[in-house]
């Protein structure tokens, strides 16, 4: 008896599994490559918000000054200890920005590291130094290039959301009478949500200077990131499965450290322009149409003034949290992504 009601509560999740099955195999591989991908960046910056949140606060405090006594967070653990104690962990680190970085991480994750792998293969088979000159296998430059390829599109449709995002981190505070009464922005009303700064921006500030602000610069940090994030990771594995030692028999540790190591990249290699695309986004918060009150002319306005008021070493500024954002952020979801695919979606491994 005890086995026959066993084998009746089992049999109607059979079909509900069988349907689920058949409804992933029935999408094209580059849908479930993008869906994968969506999902795993999605998750880990919910996670990883509170970083993003300190690095842009840093990032945009005090800009083309070197009177530190201007500052109102003097390094990353102060900024983090700050926002907490005047408005708490939730509202001060992990909710600002975030319904917009969600938005973002639909559009440019599942793009940029989604479409990665097809990009690659897609490359192999057409530059001089792939398929058509015989390598059996995507050489280090095919990768670098995909990555780039993926990174600068995911970017590009997601720039509004990115606007978005960061001005909300930045200006984010505790609101008292209809007004800020901490964080950066000290005395200033607070922007609406997410959808509604967006409708506000291309409205009030047009499609060019509101929605697509610091599309350069997000393009070029997108591409890096990209680019040094998934090569660094594809050749870190890929040279450990060749030679594995030690602890780096197992797929598992090889999967770890290619994340740790694609993280000290990324954020190494993208510090400058993600500086600049925070501070051009951030730009001419209020002016209106036209822009009057922009600090920069663009992207490179940005880094010349800078490098001449702060020098060269500013264009650094936030590279602290931006690694304790990016380099744990790879370490989950990179491996995340990899169980997702193999699992839930039918892939290969990357």
């Amino acid at each position: 008896l005890k086995l026959r009601a066993t084998s009746k509560s089992v049999a109607p999740n059979q079909p509900a599994m069988a349907s689920q099955s058949s409804l992933l195999a029935g999408m094209p591989p580059v849908t479930r490559e993008m869906a994968a991908a969506s999902c795993a960046m999605t998750a880990t910056s919910v996670v990883f918000n509170p970083f993003d949140v300190v690095k842009t606060k840093l990032q945009t405090q005090n800009q083309l000054s070197k009177d530190a006594s201007k500052r109102i967070y003097t390094g990353t653990l102060h900024c983090a200890k700050r926002c907490i104690l005047e408005d708490g962990l939730v509202r001060g680190l992990w909710l600002p920005g975030l319904t917009a970085s969600i938005m973002r991480d639909i559009v440019n994750g599942g793009i940029r590291m989604g479409g990665y792998a097809a990009a690659v293969r897609a490359l192999h088979e057409q530059v001089p130094w792939g398929a058509p000159s015989g390598a059996l296998a995507p050489t280090f430059g095919t990768r670098v290039l995909a990555g780039l390829l993926t990174g600068f599109t995911g970017a590009i449709l997601a720039n509004p959301t990115d606007v978005v995002k960061v001005r909300l981190m930045a200006e984010a505070g505790t609101v008292s009478g209809g007004v800020y009464v901490t964080g950066l922005y000290q005395g200033q009303p607070p922007s609406p949500g997410a959808l509604v700064s967006m409708w506000r921006l291309a409205s009030e500030e047009g499609i060019a200077r509101g929605l697509f602000r610091g599309v350069g610069a997000n393009c070029a940090r997108a591409a890096l990131v990209t680019s040094g994030q998934m090569s660094s990771y594809d050749q870190t594995k890929q040279f450990l499965a060749a030679n594995p030692f030690g602890p780096f028999h197992h797929e598992g540790v090889r999967i770890g450290f290619s994340a740790f190591v694609s993280g000290l990249v990324a954020a190494s290699v993208a510090a400058p322009v993600d500086l600049v695309r925070s501070r051009v986004m951030d730009d001419a918060r209020g002016s209106g149409v036209g822009g009057s009150s922009a600090k920069y002319g663009g992207a490179m306005d940005c880094v010349i003034r800078t490098i001449r008021a702060e020098g060269p070493l500013a264009l650094w500024k936030g590279w602290a949290p931006s690694y304790l954002r990016l380099g744990p952020h790879f370490m989950v979801s990179l491996p995340l992504l990899e169980f997702l695919r193999s699992h839930l979606f039918g892939l290969k491994p990357l």
